[in-house]
């Protein structure tokens, strides 16, 4: 038995999908269900106590699952890079 998923169905050649015989669509998450996205996505991580899940569900309306858990990686590189701006205005150039 094969299982695939794609969130880019049209990049599939014509061959690969013949060899799938039967495909099953899944629609765009709720905003409920991207709040519990956020929250699987975050958990372990330090986030602010008071931290509103259904807000930012909210604003990542259109978004996938996968689209979520690239964001949360892109937004936690933020810190680290102000942290670097903040070093080199301070280091001497050599």
């Amino acid at each position: 038995m094969v299982l695939a998923a794609t969130n880019r169905p049209s990049e599939f050649d014509e061959p690969i999908m013949r060899s799938l015989p039967q495909a099953f669509e899944i629609g765009m998450s709720e905003r409920k269900e991207r709040a519990e996205i956020l929250k699987v996505t975050l958990k372990g991580e330090r986030v602010e106590p008071d931290i509103d899940y259904d807000h930012l569900a909210c604003l990542c309306g259109g978004y996938t699952g996968s689209d979520i858990f690239e964001l949360c990686k892109k937004a936690a590189y933020f810190p680290i890079r102000e942290i670097l701006e903040e070093e080199r205005k301070w280091r001497p150039c050599t």
